[in-house]
């Protein structure tokens, strides 16, 4: 299978937080930004068989793209950094992506599993996006400001939160750059996925 590892830090933030870290980012050079509005809503099967293989289901609308990911295998590393398998695909559906995802690499039995259960919408985050590339030397990462809200069922509660994912370059200097900007701001990192604390709702 080819593995698509994401890997980024997640840091718990408030209003004048996400403003700090935009003229952060802001002053440095070779920066990108541009703003999305996300919906995402998460899937799984009346028996949990996603949770039980550790994975999440969504499909999430990116202002005009929809998008199907499956992220597999979460595992939390020292100083807030987590890394996951990560495939994803343009699909209008769940079921569609779901046809897709094993052509991105993403387990075929597993894909073929939830296809044929019913699957059920277990919750939905909306929240909108400040999303900046940031470039130093050969290395690129995204830096992601994200505000809006968890819902699960009738129940909800506001998100606030930073992210600093990897794209490219030297994985040093990712954490470099992440130690500085945890630094920077004294950031807590943020050791929960939005589905899981939604589902905690």
């Amino acid at each position: 299978m080819n593995k698509t590892m994401e890997k980024e830090y997640k840091w718990r933030a408030d209003e004048e937080l996400l403003g700090q870290a935009l003229l952060w980012a802001s002053s440095r050079i070779g920066t990108q930004s541009r703003t999305l509005h996300m919906r995402s809503q998460y899937y799984d099967t009346a028996d949990g068989l996603l949770r039980r293989q550790q994975a999440a289901l969504r499909l999430r609308k990116e202002n005009d793209r929809s998008v199907c990911c499956m992220k597999l295998r979460n595992e939390n590393t020292p100083d807030g950094m987590r890394a996951h398998e990560e495939y994803e695909c343009l699909a209008q559906t769940v079921a569609e992506g779901l046809a897709i995802l094993p052509k991105k690499g993403a387990p075929l039995t597993l894909c073929a599993q939830a296809l044929a259960a019913p699957l059920e919408q277990i919750c939905t985050v909306d929240f909108r996006r400040c999303a900046i590339l940031l470039q130093q030397d050969d290395t690129v990462c995204e830096l992601a400001l994200d505000q809006g809200t968890l819902r699960h069922g009738d129940k909800t509660a506001p998100l606030c939160e930073i992210e600093l994912e990897y794209v490219a370059g030297s994985e040093d200097a990712f954490h470099a750059l992440a130690a500085e900007l945890a630094d920077h701001l004294s950031l807590i990192p943020e050791p929960e996925s939005k589905l899981v604390r939604a589902m905690k709702l």
